[in-house]
C-alpha cells in the first residue's frame, strides 16, 4: 500500500545530503522547486519522478548513497547510525530508537499483533 507520509519523511531525512549532492550537480534550482511542489501538497512520488529519483533510494532495505558501488544520488555519503523500530504496518506511532550495540527495544516485537517491528535507520 503506497503511504505518502512515509516518502515524505524518507525524503525529509535525506534531505540535506540531497540538497548537497543537486548543488554539486548543478540541479539545486530544480531540487527547490520540488521542495516547493511538496509544500503545495503534490504527492512525493509525481516529485521524485520529476528529479528521477527511484523511491528505493530513500526508503527500503538495501538503499544506496553516493560513493557506492553503482551508486543512485552522486555525493551523497554514508553515515554510520542507530536504528529505528516502528510499527510493522505503521498504523500507529510507535518508533524506538536503538543506538548502534545497544539492546533491542521491545524484543523486536509488537505487542498487540505478535510481529516483528519493523527495522529501519534512525
Amino acid at each position: 500500500m503506497y503511504d505518502d507520509r512515509a516518502y515524505l519523511a524518507a525524503f525529509c531525512r535525506t534531505l540535506p545530503q540531497l540538497r548537497a549532492a543537486m548543488h554539486q550537480s548543478g540541479r539545486a534550482t530544480e531540487l527547490d522547486g520540488a521542495v516547493s511542489a511538496l509544500s503545495a501538497g503534490t504527492p512525493v512520488l509525481e516529485v521524485l519522478a520529476t528529479l528521477g529519483i527511484p523511491v528505493h533510494v530513500l526508503t527500503g532495505a538495501g538503499v544506496q548513497r553516493g560513493g557506492e558501488p553503482g551508486d543512485l544520488i552522486p555525493g551523497v555519503a554514508r553515515r554510520a547510525s542507530g536504528e529505528s523500530y516502528r510499527c510493522p504496518d505503521q498504523r500507529c506511532s510507535l518508533e524506538l530508537v536503538r543506538e548502534p550495540g545497544g539492546p533491542i527495544p521491545a524484543a523486536g516485537r509488537c505487542w498487540l499483533r505478535d510481529e516483528p517491528l519493523l527495522v529501519c535507520e534512525a
